[in-house]
């Protein structure tokens, strides 16, 4: 079975930051990075696509709305027939995606055969946090699907700020496994809780 991690988290809270991160880190292994920012202009994929050529980017919505799924299961079936070697897949979902959805299209599409959800990642920011989850459902799904909770950008706003983002996390996911960054900054298994999901 191929690993699959998720990052999830709005625009702007450095999903792509850390996503970079990964690809530096991990030049040596065989891993398939599918960037989906829900942008036309794709500036996530020309970011990332610079460090690593095993980069496929799906822009202009996100990879697990009725728009893309097409797509989105062309490059997974593409992925699992012409990478033999491939060791996992990191994705980097738009920040509306709703991260229930990856393991139903792999399960209904039997994709689930060659490839498993291991880990979700959802990354939150002090400044948009509370605001969005009075505005965006899948913000909280993001939230409660994730195996590890990201507050990032902890070094650019005050304890109370930080504290009442912790709290709004929690009121969510109780059990959140929360953790503290800068610029993503973080030790983690990218695939650490692989058949997880």
């Amino acid at each position: 079975m191929i690993p699959i991690c998720l990052i999830t988290g709005f625009l702007g809270t450095g999903k792509t930051t850390l996503l970079k991160r990964i690809v530096e880190e991990n030049r040596d292994r065989k891993w398939i990075y599918l960037i989906n920012e829900f942008s036309a202009l794709d500036v996530d994929g020309a970011m990332v696509s610079e460090e690593n050529s095993d980069v496929v980017s799906i822009p202009g919505g996100s990879i697990f709305c009725k728009c893309l799924v097409t797509e989105f299961i062309g490059q997974m079936t593409k992925i699992h027939e012409q990478h033999g070697d491939v060791e996992g897949v990191v994705i980097e979902a738009s920040g509306m995606a709703d991260p229930r959805v990856i393991a139903d299209m792999l399960k209904e599409t039997q994709l689930d055969q060659h490839f498993e959800l291991a880990n979700i990642l959802t990354i939150v920011e002090p400044r948009s946090f509370r605001a969005l989850i009075h505005t965006l459902p899948n913000i909280i799904h993001q939230v409660e699907a994730a195996d590890l909770v990201l507050l990032n950008k902890s070094d650019l706003f005050d304890e109370d700020r930080l504290a009442a983002t912790e709290q709004a996390v929690r009121n969510i996911k109780a059990d959140a496994n929360l953790v503290r960054c800068v610029k993503g900054k973080i030790d983690f298994p990218v695939f650490g809780n692989s058949g997880s999901h």
